[in-house]
């Protein structure tokens, strides 16, 4: 799982204001910029001497010159340019090192582009967009595999997200994408409010450009630089942690505590993080505010692993069931999976009123049920499998920091 490059819009419309916020860009913690000429106020002839400018200015960071046009999100100004007049402008210039051309367009009687600039440096990025709505999985998948197959460099996709389970959509399609190119690259994004977790976590799916605002935003629902560059300084830190996942009751806090004091490093567990932040106990914010509000709070809470030094970390019982936090916990560390028969986790929390999910259930069966619902989700999150039936729980801490430090 690689840090996405950070690429940030210039959309000022005259040269004095492109050239301001090229200056901010260039200063900044990111790694590219993007050009959009759909903004620019001026004529197309000016177009290369802005393009020279820029790439002086912006010293190492990439260039993407990309014209949007109206249908796929393009400012009304840039249906002055002649489209592709403007695009073989910028691929015979060979100046910027990207150039964005939305496939529909190029898959229209555009193809010869590829041959008639064959020796060309410019890497073209296949691009599409749809602001009305997140299409389904298998769409998104198969753009991206057209885009490729076009002989683009580089395949874009972004598509408005009306909840997090769509944006979910376009993190799932890409990893389904790259699964089969791990080596082609995409920049995935769902757009609007509901997609910040493309914008911040796509890097763990396959993206490898998120687009950040210094100022004004080219598309909806992007993030700040500030707050991308936090959330990566965060996410790819590779503390080293053991993290210990399983149902309640498999010894996860007992086991945790063992492998603190035994090797004398710190422990920590995401319930008591959740707690912390919010203030209230995690049976209260299932009964007032519901089990999808506490998900996303602890899926929010776990980017903060990436702050702290190695630590024995413990995990609520249901944190692996978002595959966003898998993907997280494994650029944290090592994943443990505690197991234990129902029979022998009932014995361990029967007396415990605090556990939400077994309210009004407890008993072997149920908890049996639940095991059984949850014991894919473990195993695909699981690095390491650790039996905690009948057994001293010393001994499980040292099965554990074995298997962890020999990289087992």
């Amino acid at each position: 799982m690689e840090r996405e490059l950070i690429c940030v819009p210039i959309t000022g419309l005259v040269l004095p204001s492109i050239i301001s916020q090229a200056r901010e860009i260039a200063d900044a913690p990111v790694d590219m910029a993007e050009w959009r000429v759909d903004h620019f106020a001026g004529d197309e002839e000016q177009i290369p001497k802005v393009i020279e400018t820029l790439k002086g200015m912006l010293d190492d960071k990439k260039l993407i010159v990309t014209l949007r046009t109206t249908d796929e999100g393009g400012e009304d100004n840039g249906d002055k340019f002649d489209y592709f007049s403007v695009v073989e402008g910028i691929i015979s210039q060979d100046v910027a090192d990207y150039v964005d051309i939305e496939i529909d367009k190029l898959a229209d009687g555009h193809m010869d582009i590829f041959d008639k600039y064959s020796d060309r440096k410019i890497k073209i990025i296949g691009s599409y967009h749809d602001f009305e709505k997140m299409p389904e999985e298998k769409f998104i998948v198969d753009k991206l595999a057209q885009i490729k197959d076009a002989g683009c460099e580089v395949g874009k996709i972004a598509c408005m997200a009306e909840t997090q389970n769509e944006a979910g959509m376009m993190l799932a399609a890409t990893q389904l994408f790259k699964d089969d190119n791990p080596d082609y690259p995409v920049a995935t994004m769902a757009m609007g409010k509901a997609g910040y977790l493309t914008r911040l976590y796509g890097g763990l799916y396959g993206s490898s450009i998120t687009f950040a605002t210094l100022g004004k935003a080219s598309a909806p629902g992007q993030r700040s630089v500030e707050e991308v560059v936090t959330t990566f300084d965060k996410l790819f830190s590779n503390p080293g942690h053991i993290i210990l996942i399983g149902f309640m009751g498999t010894g996860k806090t007992t086991v945790s505590e063992a492998i603190a004091r035994k090797y004398g490093i710190p422990e920590a567990d995401t319930d008591g993080m959740i707690t912390s932040k919010t203030g209230k106990q995690i049976s209260e914010i299932f009964d007032e505010d519901g089990e999808e509000a506490f998900r996303k709070v602890e899926t929010d809470i776990l980017d903060e692993l990436g702050t702290m030094e190695r630590s024995v970390v413990s995990c609520g019982g249901g944190t692996v069931l978002r595959d966003i936090n898998i993907k997280k916990l494994k650029n944290f560390g090592k994943i443990v999976l505690l197991t234990a028969l129902p029979e022998t986790v009932y014995k361990r929390i029967h007396k415990d009123n605090t556990r939400p999910l077994l309210d009004g259930h407890m008993n072997v069966g149920y908890i049996a049920q639940l095991m059984e619902k949850r014991i894919d989700a473990y195993m695909s999150a699981a690095d390491i499998v650790v039996d905690t039936d009948d057994r001293d729980v010393d001994e499980i801490a040292a099965e554990i920091w074995d298997k962890v430090n020999k990289g087992e």
